[in-house]
Order: C-alpha cells, then structure tokens, then sequence
C-alpha cells in the first residue's frame, strides 16, 4: 500500500462492509456455486428456510471466467466462455432476480493452463491492470464481488513466470483500492494458498471469506487474520450421480462440525436444477435448525454461443490530446467501442458496429489516465463481454510511438521498429524476457528501428519505447509488444521429416487462438503403431484445453479404432467429433487434411473426402498448439509427421490435393506451416510471418529424418516449371480415366517421368511426338509430380498434375 493511512482505512471499510453483510445474512453463511457450463444461476434464489423464510444462499458463484494470457501483448486478460457470457450479457434475467432477493452474486476467476494467474503477476503493473480489469467487470455488471481460485494456471506456459511471493498481494491490494465496495473471496487451494504474506502486508486483510476445496472433508484454510467467523472448513458438492458428490450422511458430519466448531461460513458446491430441498435440509436443520423448501421454480439451462472480444489492446499516438485505440480484429466481426477518464464512473461510446482494427479518440485531457473497452458483435443478436483495455495517459503532446513491430528472428537476435513519431529527436527503449522483473534500458537510440542483441534463443520477450522530443519532453512508454526470439538459423540439408517415439517426443508450437467459424488442419503422417491401451488416442495436431475448448486431429478414441482418423472441435461446452471411415494403414505416408467451413466439417484423405458432418456457429479452440500430442505423453504418436500446416479458412478440395507438398509464401489465411526441413536445431520453424517456432520436446538431432513424403527435388523444382515453359500439362486437374496430354516444345526432350508424392517412379514414357499423352485409369486420384528429362538424363522441366 501507498501509506499506512489508506491501509487502515480500506481495512475498516472491508471490516465496516462485512458488517453491513452480515446484518443480513445466515448464520453459518451460506455459499454456493453454480456451475454455469449445465445449470442456471437463478436456482439459487428457489430455496428458503420453512420457518423464517430466509434464503438458504447467501452468496452465489457464477462458475466460472478464466484467467486466460495475450501472448502478443504479454497479458493476463478475463475470458469468458459461451455460458458465462450468456449469463453477464443478460444480468437482468439472471443476476438480478438473486440480488433482489438479498443474494449477493459474484464471479468465479481462475486459470486456463494458459500461464497466467493470480500468483505469478511479474509487477504491480502488472497486478493493477487485472485488478481494473476485475473492476471494471463488476461495476460493469453490476455485480458484488469475486471469487479467486488459483487452479489451472498452468504456470510457465507461453513464457509466463512461476508463482513469486508477491503477485497475491499485490493484486488483492490493488483490487481493493479499485472496488472497495464489493467482496472478495479465496477458494483456498493451489500456490496462492502459501502466498499470503508481501512485504509485511497479509493477503487476508482484504479478504472477506475462504473455503476449504476438497469436497466432503473438513478442513478450515488458514488466511490470517480471517477468524473462523470468515471461515468454511466444511466442504459439501451437492449430491448428485458425480461420484465426487457428499452422501447425505457425510454433509450431516460436515454441518454438525460446523456448529459445534464455530465457523462461520458453509460452503455448497454445484447446485443443479432438480429438486434438491430434502438433501439440502440435511445440513440446513443441523445449521439453522430449520427444513429448506423449494419455495421458487427450478430452471433448466440452455447453452450460451461463443463470441469473443478481440485482443491484441493497445492506446497509440498519444498526443495529449487524442490517442489511436488499436485491437487484432477479425474482417467478419464489428465492434463497440468505449472509453472514459479514470476517475469517471461514465463510459463515452466511441463508436458502436465499427468496422476495422483501430479508432481514434479526440478532445481529451493532457495528461490524464483512461480506460477504454471493446466488445464483438458476432451477429445481430450475439455479442461478446467487454474486453477492458490497459489503461493510458493521454500524454503531454510528446507521442508515444505506435507501430511496433518485430522481425529477423535470429535466436540471439531479434529486430524490432516503430512508426516514427514527427517531434521526436531520439527514442528509449526497454526490453526483458517476458518472465523477467528488471528491464534492459537501451538509451538515445535516433533511428525509429534497433536490432537487440544477446537474446536467448526461442524465448518469449516484451519490449517497448518511448519518444524524446524538443524541450527535453518524453512521452509515455508505448504498450508493451511481445516476439519469440525463435532458433538460430540452420542450413537445410534437403527434404526432412520428424520422427516421434510414441512416449515422449513432441512439439510445442505455443499459443494459438483459433476459434472461430472455419479452420484447416493438414498435413502428411506415417504411423509406425498405433496405441494398443485404452483410450487407444495417437495425437497428431491441435489444442485440447477442455472439452469447450479444443480443436484437433488424431488417431483413435475410447470407442473408435485406433487407426482411424478423429477430427474434433468445440462449440459451447461439448465437442462434436468426426470420425473417418476409412482406416489407414501403418508404415504408409498418408495425407490427412481437416476442415471446417461454418456449416460443415470434413475429413480428407490424400486429397478425397473421407467422412463429413453438419455443424454451425463459433468454435472455441485457444491454448497450446502441439503437434505428435494432445492432453498427456500417453496420447503421443509413434511415428513421423511432414509439411503441417494451420489455416485460419476452410480449403477447398483441390486446394489440397494441388498444394499437398507445397503453398505459396503468404498464403491468404496461412496461420502455422512447418516444412520440417530444418535437418538439425531445436525447433521446426513457422514459414509463415507469424513465428509460431514449434519446440523439439525431448528430441536430438537423431529425430530429423530422411524418411519424407515431399521428396526436396520434387518440390523444389516444381517452382522451376512455371519460368522454363518447356512442358505444359492439361487438363489439369484432370477426371480420372481421361488422359493427360503434354505438349512438349523442347526438341532434346526424350521422356516423361511420373512419381508419386512420395517420389515413386509410377510411369515412365519415351517423348516421339510434341504431343504425348498418358492415360489415369490405373492411376489413383491424387497429386502427381512429372519430369521432362533429357536423352542425356537431364531434367529439363517439371511441374505437378493432379488428378480428381
């Protein structure tokens, strides 16, 4: 805290709002969660007390918002799914009819194994812009308050930091100065829990209630300086089929101890939408000696639709005056767009359904901080939740560089440049990696680029700088941009493939966020073996966060056979799953493509439909990429993968029987394409702009292999053919059964060679007229790579063919 003054004060208001509470509320308090995903908030008003009428709920939880990171901003943001969305874009149906009741409802953070958290905030900035954040959502809302649980972070991912000893205060005192009105709650589990104490300061001075986790035990959590009066050491998950649920009998030894014990908070999990009234008396006679009845209807549940706000937030060009507010759109998607002064409680609409990916904002106050905020309209009806932005200072006419940007990705070096700011006579940068504390200042730098040395290959850094103009006037520091350092360069010895042992190779290509309404996964796969145990899965590509959140491509499935093809995607909280029907085969290249286009999802098998199912709306796919492995080592392949490739569309048919081996550099909607022709060094480098540098987990230079689908030669050349013109080949593609005719206009050309795409020699013919022919119908459907040789064997054009 600044001073002791305003800790004190924010202690007595925490102490003077618990107070207020508690004149109205049971006596142990009542809490419960409601799991959003299946079950509807408004339950937790059905149930009061016979005698006295009293709600059995004091406190009810919207299960649950993530904690989720923007890699390319190096930022913890909010995140919530399809059904938290519902239920915060319509407070009025499902929020409000509680609080009118006296129920005071708040919102359930915790992570999303995306490398952030509560416990690993790297600075007070840091901590206070998630703080606003979760105030900004609660005043938003209407809200009363949130509930922290520091499960699933997955510390380390996406270069974050590990929990650090200051991160829980710092935010807790930040969040406190930011809604000193409303509660905050701590589900006592994960490494907050031994994380309570900064700099002389106790995390439970700005904490208003803690619960024991573990369902159906009993113990109390030890959040100092919270007496029992504060506390839950009863754990209770409502009883239903889940087996982790509390039998009747252990809920009447968990309210006995309760009471007997003094505590003074009793926590219930997962309340769903049957009638529940006689399991619930078990504890409630025991806690209030009195019946609970179901005094109100039971609601059933309907599941939100995805849509998400967008990332990438940052406030450019600041003037003093006006400022560029700048978001990573989707061309499909329009936007609200507001903003207010820090000290206002009003939000001035910038723009609403505005297309684009920047705005400016005019006529504001030198020297002043803002807050700005950003919502999707996914369709006429379908918005998202409000992404609130970093806050900014408007500046003192001394502009804040914009533009930032990173390239040449060297392992030990990386380039970064910027927009040059008209009035600037030099500029400082910063620079750290992205889980360091202590910035690099480099100073007085007078060009707007600066390549930065010694960095440590295929690491997540941030960087950002600041103008210096006349008068001796700085700017403000730009928002923070962030780059992987990627792989030193290496010379590529000729086609590679990766192998993969089935047990604990893969690779990690870092976060990916793919969700949205059309998709391509593709790629060549050789499998060695498939998995033999239960659940028989051989991963191949994507991300698998949870069952609302994953998109992927693999082998096998509990009840699918382990070599056949599995093509799954998220919408709202369930999957749907595509299976192939064709089983292929091990120790054979197959190429394997996934699609979806919005309406369908499609499975192809060296270049034919294979199997396809009707599916709509938004899918949800954000987290780790990894490919050779989804979810643990026991799913991992045993086998070899080459030329993968992540589109953010739906490719056509002949798009990938014609580009199987190989795609034009800067390919619209090309995300992710790793040749894997590296031949040595860590990672399988990203050919798109995009640097998503793919890691070698576990891996020597014994995995780069010779074994290939795409044979160097075959692919290269076939660049060649449209310079040389010395062959053509047509039609092209051409039906099966029909003949391809070449015409030659070489008059050295001595035959025709045709190989398969992985480099067979399949027909070979003598060149005695300009106009040769060969006939398809022995030939499968498929790519096909020609050679127009020499008498002498030389190579003198080569092209692709495809036939349908």
């Amino acid at each position: 805290m600044k001073n002791k003054s305003i800790l004190a004060a924010l202690i007595l208001l925490v102490v003077h709002g618990a107070s207020l509470f508690k004149a109205q509320q049971l006596n142990p308090v009542g809490v419960c969660y409601v799991e959003v995903n299946n079950n509807n908030m408004l339950n937790a008003g059905s149930y009061t007390l016979q005698n006295t009428n009293r709600q059995l709920f004091d406190v009810a939880i919207i299960f649950a918002a993530n904690i989720n990171y923007d890699v390319s901003k190096s930022r913890a943001y909010i995140s919530n799914n399809n059904n938290v969305t519902k239920v915060l874009n319509d407070v009025n149906t499902y929020v409000r009819p509680l609080q009118q009741k006296g129920i005071k409802v708040l919102l359930d953070i915790l992570g999303n194994h995306q490398g952030a958290g509560i416990s690993n905030f790297p600075n007070r900035e840091a901590a206070r812009d998630f703080a606003q954040q979760l105030a900004h959502t609660v005043y938003t809302y209407g809200l009363d308050g949130v509930d922290l649980d520091d499960e699933y972070a997955g510390y380390g991912n996406n270069g974050t930091g590990q929990p650090n000893s200051s991160s829980f205060v710092m935010l807790l005192q930040e969040l406190k100065l930011a809604m000193p009105d409303k509660l905050i709650t701590f589900y006592y589990l994960g490494p907050a829990t031994s994380r309570q104490s900064y700099n002389g300061d106790a995390a439970g001075n700005y904490i208003n209630y803690s619960w024991n986790p573990y369902y159906g035990t009993y113990s109390a959590p030890s959040v100092p300086p919270l007496t029992k009066s504060k506390l839950s050491a009863a754990a209770t998950w409502i009883q239903n089929s889940n087996p982790q649920s509390t039998s009747a009998a252990t809920l009447s030894t968990l309210a006995t101890n309760t009471i007997n014990d003094g505590y003074g908070v009793f926590m219930w999990y997962d309340l769903n939408g049957v009638n529940n009234a006689s399991y619930l008396s078990t504890g409630s006679n025991i806690l209030y000696n009195e019946n609970t009845l179901l005094s109100g209807p039971l609601y059933s549940w309907s599941q939100g639709t995805a849509c998400d706000p967008p990332l990438g937030l940052e406030a450019a060009n600041l003037t003093g005056t006006s400022a560029t507010l700048k978001w990573t759109s989707n061309g499909s998607i329009t936007y609200n767009i507001d903003y207010k002064p820090a000290s206002s409680t009003t939000w001035i609409n910038a723009a609403n359904n505005y297309s684009g990916s920047s705005i400016t904002i005019s006529g504001l106050a030198m020297n002043t901080d803002y807050d700005w905020r950003i919502q999707s309209n996914c369709s006429a009806t379908l918005t998202s939740t409000y992404l609130f932005a970093p806050r900014f200072n408007s500046g003192n006419g001394c502009a804040a560089p914009s533009g930032l940007k990173s390239g040449s990705f060297l392992g030990t070096t990386t380039n970064v440049s910027w927009d040059a700011v008209p009035s600037a006579t030099s500029y400082n940068l910063q620079y750290k990696t992205a889980a360091a504390t202590t910035w690099i200042d480099v100073q007085n730098i007078s060009a707007n680029s600066y390549t930065l040395p010694g960095l440590t290959e295929n690491t997540n850094y941030v960087w950002k700088v600041q103008a210096v103009c006349g008068g001796g006037n700085t700017s403000t520091y730009s928002a923070e941009a962030a780059f992987n350092s990627g792989f030193a360069p290496v010379q590529s010895p000729g086609a590679r493939s990766l192998s993969f042992n089935g047990s604990t190779n893969y690779l990690n290509a870092g976060q990916f966020n793919l969700s949205g309404n059309a998709i391509t996964f593709e790629g060549w796969v050789k499998v060695n073996a498939f998995k033999t145990a239960f659940p028989y899965i051989s991963s191949v590509i994507g991300i698998e966060v949870g069952d609302s959140n994953s998109a992927m491509l693999r082998f096998g499935d509990g009840n699918l056979a382990n070599n056949r093809l599995q093509f799954i995607l998220s919408f709202g909280s369930s999957q749907v799953k595509l299976n192939s029907v064709a089983a292929l085969a091990t120790n054979t290249w197959n190429h394997i493509a996934a699609t979806y286009d919005g309406s369908t999802m499609k499975i192809y098998i060296n270049g034919v439909l294979d199997a396809s199912v009707a599916a709509s709306g938004n899918f949800t796919a954000n987290g780790i990429l990894y490919l050779a492995r989804n979810y643990d080592n026991s799913r991992t392949l045993n086998g070899f993968l080459d030329e993968f490739r992540v589109w953010k569309r739906a490719l056509t048919a002949s798009e990938i029987l014609a580009n199987n081996c190989n795609v034009p550099a800067g390919s619209p909607n090309l995300e992710a394409n790793w040749k894997m022709n590296e031949g040595s060094g860590n990672g399988a480098l990203d050919a798109t702009a995009n640097t998503h540098f793919a890691t070698l987990i576990n891996m020597s230079a014994a995995n780069w292999r010779t074994d290939v689908a795409c044979a160097a030669a075959l692919s290269t050349k076939d660049i060649d053919s449209e310079k040389n013109n010395i062959a053509s080949a047509y039609p092209n593609p051409v039906k099966k059964g029909n003949d391809i005719h070449f015409t030659i206009k070489d008059n050295t050309a001595s035959e025709i060679a045709l190989y398969d795409m992985a480099g067979k020699l399949i027909v070979n013919k003598k060149i005695d007229k300009n106009d040769m022919r060969i006939s398809t119908g022995n030939l499968s459907s498929g790519t096909y790579v020609y050679k127009i040789n020499s008498k002498e064997g030389q190579m003198k054009s080569s092209g692709k063919v495809i036939i349908e």
